[in-house]
């Protein structure tokens, strides 16, 4: 029955490891903890008990950009689901709170700031919620490396509900202490709780320690430039995003700085613009934690050190979340500890100024220090960075780990040498799409779904879907091509081939093209003049 409902609303024929359990354990009206990777579908296991029940669902979530993109996907499959956060005018959420009341949306993803509103928390004690689902759950634990006291808060509005509904938490950088926390403070009760192994073995992990903050300008174009397909970059500071970004686009790399201090609908924009591939790269601040949900990220490059392993497993883990092989690649400065130690005074500052005893200020201070240093560790660390991750998330499958993990700087015995040797190793990386992913977009194509209805239910850009379709056509499929391009736009392209004189080169024929027809259209005609002349 699951497998029908999951095959039904999400297209897939069987669940990744650990989901099914988590999803029968909701149905069965327990509370949860679910500590899995990112990138090891834990959105589902949420979304899919929402969708089965006939009441509502609130998601709460801290990450605006996340929420967006889940709702996109959601609705592209048909499922009525909304978002309700800061980046909203006061009509649109009255009109988003009134569906909710009229039983037109049954998931609601809601920042846990919302909850600082006297009138949203009225409805919400009004509402019969059937799953309340607390997603990064680790920001309710001051042992965690994202702590908002607005999750401390949660368990007060639960508790004004007429009817306790099911609480599932889900976190992807949980450890033992903090997922003590998680049941303490969210008052969880008997909850089942879940470990999926953390281990990704299709991203590569790499560190260059001690590089001078010029130096390290020139090692993030370098490695921009090496790896094909489309990549995040943290920076520690806004200003710096800007100056990086800046510096990126100058050297013609296509980027964009991301960071809370832009308006929102700039944020917006930007993120858009990512997920349809027009950057080669964003730049955001690793305190802001963005969460866009892109599935082909082939690269998280950090231009400077997290404050803790938590925060930089999560934010690499934005990488390959389509299966294929990415870099997370981090660049360390002997600057970037001295600059997280001033960030660690100044919240202990800001602790004084709020009036906060000593005792509470000391142990949150320790918890952080205390985290920079094992962060120090994995920079220096001699051992497989893999296992050292692995090691510090108490990752049951750690045991069944072969010796060599084949897939970091330490076990590949690689060193950064000369310039164009070192970068040679990137660029042999090519980004080949597995057959199972070129598939997965087919069999939505074959169900009726176009191509921007496609992207946003697998969460990827709509030129790497057309991509994918154009890859399945050259190979014999049977695609509809009228449907993606109008018989003018063919004429025009076969035009500037002929002009061109070859379709070895696309950049030649896109010359004599205008800015509306997309390099996806000309290879579309290219694979249809193969298809034609074989």
């Amino acid at each position: 029955m699951l497998e029908k409902n999951l095959e039904k609303y999400f297209n897939f024929s069987e669940f990744r490891s650990g989901q099914k359990e988590i999803v029968e354990a909701i149905l069965g009206g327990e509370d949860v903890v679910a500590l899995m990777p990112t990138g090891g579908g834990k959105s589902l296991c949420y979304q899919l008990p929402a969708i089965i029940s006939d009441k509502v669902t609130v998601v709460i979530s801290p990450l605006i950009a996340l929420m967006k993109d889940q709702v996109d996907s959601l609705n592209a499959r048909g499922i009525s689901a909304t978002f309700i956060n800061s980046s909203l005018s006061q009509e649109e959420i009255a009109k988003r709170i009134d569906d909710l009341r009229n039983g037109r949306t049954k998931i609601l993803y809601v920042a846990p700031e919302r909850f600082g509103s006297f009138e949203f928390r009225e409805i919400f004690s009004k509402l019969e919620i059937f799953l309340l689902a607390v997603d990064e759950a680790h920001c309710v634990s001051q042992w965690g490396h994202d702590f908002r006291p607005d999750y401390l808060e949660i368990k007060k509005y639960i508790q004004k509900l007429e009817k306790r509904p099911i609480i599932a938490a889900f976190t992807a950088t949980s450890t033992p202490e903090v997922k003590e926390d998680i049941i303490q403070r969210l008052e969880l009760q008997n909850p089942k709780v879940f470990v999926r192994g953390f281990d990704r073995p299709n991203l590569k992990f790499f560190v260059q320690k001690n590089i001078k903050p010029k130096e390290r300008y020139l090692e993030v174009l370098r490695l921009a430039k090496s790896i094909e397909g489309s990549g995040i970059i943290y920076t520690l500071t806004r200003k710096e995003t800007e100056s990086l970004a800046k510096f990126l686009r100058e050297n013609k790399i296509s980027a964009a700085a991301y960071h809370a201090g832009m308006a929102a609908p700039k944020r917006e924009k930007i993120q858009n613009e990512f997920m349809d591939n027009k950057f080669k790269a964003i730049v955001a601040t690793i305190a802001f934690g963005m969460g866009v949900d892109k599935a082909d990220v082939r690269f998280v490059i950090h231009s400077g050190m997290p404050s803790s392993l938590e925060g930089y497993y999560q934010e690499a883990g934005r990488a390959g979340r389509d299966g294929e092989k990415a870099f997370c690649i981090l660049l360390h400065s002997k600057k970037d500890t001295t600059t997280h130690k001033f960030f660690i005074r100044g919240n202990s500052q800001i602790m004084q100024d709020q009036g906060k005893p000593w005792p509470e200020i000391n142990r949150v201070t320790e918890i952080k220090y205390d985290k920079l240093n094992r962060m120090l560790d994995y920079v220096e660390e001699k051992y497989c960075r893999r296992k050292t991750i692995l090691e510090y998330f108490d990752d049951p499958e750690l045991k069944h780990m072969e010796k060599n993990c084949q897939g970091c700087d330490v076990c590949l015995k690689w060193k950064k040498k000369a310039e164009n040797e070192s970068g040679s190793f990137y660029q042999k990386v090519k980004r080949q799409l597995l057959s199972g992913t070129v598939k997965e977009s087919v069999n939505l194509y074959q169900k009726g779904y176009a191509p921007e209805q496609i992207a946003r239910m697998r969460s990827l850009g709509v030129p790497t879907i057309m991509n994918h379709l154009i890859d399945w056509y050259a190979t014999g499929g049977e695609l509809n091509i009228e449907n993606l391009i109008t018989p003018l736009e063919e004429g025009k392209i076969m035009t500037a081939i002929a002009k061109a004189g070859s379709t070895e080169r696309l950049n030649p024929i896109k010359e004599f093209l205008p800015e509306e027809i997309s390099y996806e259209k000309i290879k579309l005609v290219v694979a249809k003049m193969k298809r034609l002349n074989h």
